[in-house]
């Protein structure tokens, strides 16, 4: 299946709603049960902070995790929901040496916001060279996840189980960045570049990627959607039914797309904008999404977390 043989199904995209929310510098997404978790830019000496998104669109509560006082600052980045309902990131912790300089030591950990209990998943130090961007995605039964390091000029991949650790794994392409683990299990979906060319990095950013599907154990890989760029985002609805995904797809813009990776049909859900992070909602019938300075006021530190319904046709 490639881009042409899809289907899109006929939808006006729906404008975007009245932004009269919390502006910020925002990045990860994640919605809990409790509710919406964006990663926020803000003060020293908690630089990146996980917060609560209110209905109203207001974001001004930190999630209450407390700082290990062994560690001279505590960074939390890449927030995603987890199969067992908690809030799952990275955190870059600072220990200060001799020289009386930081030392970052990461490790991936959980947050369960009802019982406020930090408890790590994968334990330090790991690798920086992973962790610096790297992302995790995890099974349902949260025993294997699947790591990249997601370096645009080159990526490295990696299963990770607490018996072994963190075994390389080849995934034939060069790049990849977004994974997505299918609520039931059986299936990996992925952006992926299978080349990204011999100029430099504009070459390496501007490369089209392909949007593939393979089984739990990253065998028998497959591509459903191809030329794809200006990837921001991948995640499967609760039921598994459908992809959400950020691309700019058939020469045109950027958008906020519905897949449904069994038929081919797909659906733009937004207008033209700069959007990342998508995320379903728990229930499956709202997804939300970061837009970037969406006033185009062009100054840094507008953007705002969006909310919409998933139209009838996709539910």
């Amino acid at each position: 299946m490639t881009t042409s043989e899809t289907t899109i199904l006929p939808y006006t995209p729906q404008p975007l709603p009245e932004v009269n929310g919390t502006p910020g510098e925002y990045s990860g997404l994640a919605w809990l049960d409790q509710g919406l978790v964006v990663q926020a830019s803000g003060p020293a000496p908690s630089t990146q902070r996980l917060m609560w998104v209110e209905p109203s669109g207001t974001i001004e509560t930190s999630l209450p995790i407390a700082h290990d006082p062994a560690y001279a600052i505590s960074l939390h980045y890449r927030p995603q929901r987890l199969p067992n309902g908690q809030v799952g990131f990275v955190m870059d912790a600072g220990i200060r040496n001799e020289s009386d300089v930081l030392d970052d030591v990461y490790s991936y950990v959980q947050f369960d916001p009802s019982t406020t209990t930090l408890t790590t998943l994968i334990p330090p130090p790991s690798d920086p060279a992973i962790f610096v961007r790297g992302r995790v995605v995890w099974n349902p039964a949260m025993n294997r996840a699947l790591v990249t390091d997601a370096q645009e000029l080159g990526s490295r991949f990696y299963w990770w189980t607490a018996a072994d650790g963190f075994v390389p794994l080849e995934l034939d392409v060069a790049v990849a960045e977004y994974f997505a683990w299918s609520p039931d299990g059986t299936t990996i979906a992925m952006f992926g570049k299978p080349r990204i060319g011999s100029g430099g990095p504009t070459s390496a950013l501007s490369s089209p990627a392909n949007l593939y599907l393979m089984d739990a154990d990253a065998e028998h890989r497959r591509i459903i959607l191809t030329d794809a760029y200006s990837i921001a985002g991948l995640q499967w609805s609760p039921d598994g039914r459908w992809l959400v995904l950020i691309a700019r797809l058939d020469g045109g813009r950027t958008v906020v797309w519905l897949l449904n990776p069994s038929t081919g049909e797909r659906l733009p859900l937004t207008p033209p904008g700069r959007y990342q992070w998508p995320v379903w909602s728990p229930d499956g019938s709202q997804i939300a999404f970061i837009a970037y300075d969406p006033k185009n006021t062009g100054k840094p530190g507008n953007d705002s977390v969006i909310t919409l319904d998933v139209p009838a046709e996709a539910r």
